[in-house]
């Protein structure tokens, strides 16, 4: 399997699953595990389009730095409008390069972020031991990732759910990548010292959730992976469909990990 570019189109899809509740609160929460200080140097591995940079950039304050790196020439080229928008060209440094050969000095930064990027890289242990590599003693590694085996929707036909989440699970290198975090962190010479869920439920139907922005993925991974076009189409008419009270679930649940270079 190659590395996952993303394009224009999937920028601009990410942009709606960024902006939504779910996502956002995320991120707050990603932060605060993170804990960025005043003055602090970080990195954002796969920045994308600079949502998590630039929260952090505000954190680290004037004295800090964030330095965003993505393989995609797009994201970048967005990533850097999004950051001037904010004023933050000062603070935030991007480049175009592979989570597996960061373009950084050895033991420069004292956190490295990666969120959700690390199901997409085929080398993820090489990844992992480059971010390691970056640290300074004492700095920390915090990675967020899903097992998607553990996104569902209430739906008329369970079976076929399931059959498109594993369509869509193929489109990720590690698509149960949390699973094997916690060994990955200490096989890059990393202390582990956390791990904790973050549950994504929604109950309520709403066309901004994160839920919702999921539907076209799915449907885009079941029509190439050979499922039944009508029967795609029935199924997400279906999830959409539920907008009376008790009738629309989805769930999927991320984790959060935390490494530490030994000091």
């Amino acid at each position: 399997m190659t590395v996952a570019v993303f394009n224009a189109k999937a920028a601009a899809h990410l942009e709606r699953m960024y902006a939504s509740p779910q996502v956002a609160a995320q991120r707050r929460r990603f932060r605060e595990v993170l804990a960025a200080q005043p003055g602090e140097t970080g990195v954002d591995v796969g920045c994308g389009l600079a949502h998590l940079a630039i929260e952090l950039a505000q954190e680290v304050g004037p004295a800090g730095r964030i330095v965003g790196f993505d393989n995609s020439e797009t994201m970048v080229a967005a990533a850097k409008e999004r950051i001037a928008g904010a004023g933050l060209e000062g603070r935030i440094s991007l480049a175009q390069c592979d989570a597996t050969a960061l373009d950084l000095a050895d033991a420069s930064a004292d956190f490295v972020a990666v969120a959700q990027v690390y199901s997409y890289v085929p080398e993820v242990a090489r990844a992992i031991a480059e971010a390691a590599r970056v640290l300074r003693p004492g700095g920390r590694l915090v990675v967020l990732e899903t097992d998607w085996d553990l996104c569902v929707y209430e739906s008329t036909d369970l079976e076929l759910g399931r059959r498109m989440m594993q369509a869509r699970a193929l489109h990720f290198a590690h698509a149960q990548l949390p699973r094997q975090l916690h060994r990955l962190l200490r096989g890059a010479g990393l202390t582990f010292e956390r791990c904790e869920a973050f549950p994504i439920v929604e109950t309520q139907w709403d066309p901004q959730s994160f839920g919702a922005g999921l539907l076209p993925v799915l449907r885009s991974a079941a029509l190439k992976s050979g499922i039944d076009a009508a029967a795609v189409e029935a199924w997400i008419a279906d999830i959409r469909s539920r907008s009376g009270d008790g009738e629309y679930f989805f769930a999927a649940c991320r984790f959060i990990f935390v490494g530490r270079k030994p000091t």
